[in-house]
């Protein structure tokens, strides 16, 4: 059964008597849609998706601060307009614990102008089989337009502009490859491979201040 925001924080006590054990560790995916990583807590705001949590991640998030020990996020930020991102962001920085880490996979702006800029025409491929939407023209402008605009899309972002949300929140932030990382806990969450979509992956971890 579904928590809502105002009931959860108290799953996140060292002993859960609803579970009957101790939870040594805190591992949290926003924006799941539906997928379920084993051992995970989801968070969502379509109870459709059946997540352990419903709650609006636009909002102060329902988690008490530095209890995460792992985040996860893949195409959510780019559901979300700037300032929504940023406050996105500053929440999870809040909720993370000094020595967590954050998996950020998102749509990667430069990557879907510069295929359309020299005209690749994997671009058309990868929308056909990867988003599947209908196309009146199939041609790789409209491709172009609609990514901007289709699939919840608010802002799409590039590395430059999510660095400079995610320096603001108070993280560090690397690109890292697809499914690896330096965490077991982090590896083959990836659902979107370079071959089938325009993300890019990032692991990011508290500033010190």
């Amino acid at each position: 059964m579904a928590c809502t925001g105002a009931e959860y924080p108290a799953f996140l006590l060292p002993y859960d008597p609803r579970l009957g054990y101790t939870l040594t560790m805190i591992k949290i995916s926003f924006g799941s849609g539906g997928v379920v990583l084993p051992d995970w807590i989801h968070v969502d705001l379509d109870p459709a998706c059946r997540p352990d949590v419903i709650a609006d991640a636009t909002r102060p998030l329902p988690f008490a601060t530095a209890t995460a020990d792992f985040l996860h996020s893949e195409d959510f930020v780019d559901q979300l307009d700037l300032d929504a991102s940023q406050r996105f962001l500053h929440e999870c920085r809040r909720v993370l614990k000094p020595g967590g880490q954050m998996r950020l996979l998102t749509v990667d702006l430069r990557r879907l102008v510069d295929m359309y800029v020299e005209g690749d025409e994997r671009l058309l491929e990868l929308w056909e089989t990867g988003v599947g939407l209908p196309l009146q023209t199939r041609t790789l402008g409209e491709v172009l337009n609609e990514g901007m605009r289709r699939c919840g899309h608010r802002f799409v972002h590039d590395e430059q502009t999510l660095r400079v949300l995610l320096n603001r929140a108070g993280f560090h932030a690397r690109r890292v490859d697809f499914n690896h990382s330096e965490h077991p806990e982090l590896r083959d969450l990836d659902l979107r491979s370079p071959a089938a979509a325009l993300s890019m992956y990032f692991e990011c971890w508290p500033t010190s201040s």
